[in-house]
């Protein structure tokens, strides 16, 4: 319990600085915000665990930036033969904001690919069968 104090205490001081030097107010309020999360809806050993995890998942997953003009047809023949939308759900689905790539509350933006990529990991896979 003392060291989620810690941290918190350490989110506000650094938060506190972003604000008095108006350094990107909305990256450390979003930093702020993951950290609380962290602390408050996933137990430590859960934290011990996911971190590394994380990590690795990351360190596999393609950038959307690194993929070449035909996979990017090659995924939009995929979803078009298994009827999902753009976006890899069902044909039909509504999304708030009229998008799942713009996230409202973080006003964090998405590249479609890059979406797909962290939606479908495999979806390289899927393509290629």
């Amino acid at each position: 319990m003392g060291r989620e104090i810690t941290i918190g205490i350490m989110g506000l001081v650094v938060l506190g600085a972003g604000l008095l030097t108006g350094c990107a107010v909305r990256e450390k309020l979003k930093w702020a915000d993951e950290r609380a999360g962290e602390i408050f809806f996933n137990p430590a050993s859960e934290r011990a665990s996911s971190t590394g995890d994380e990590a690795a998942q990351a360190s596999t997953m393609i950038n959307a930036k690194e993929l070449k003009r035909e996979q990017k047809e090659k995924i939009d023949r995929w979803l078009e033969k298994n009827n999902l939308n753009r976006y890899g759900d069902a044909i039909g689905t509504i999304y708030t904001g009229g998008t799942p790539l713009f996230n409202e509350l973080t006003g964090e933006a998405k590249e479609r690919f890059q979406y797909l990529l962290e939606k479908m990991p495999d979806v390289l896979e899927r393509i290629e069968n």
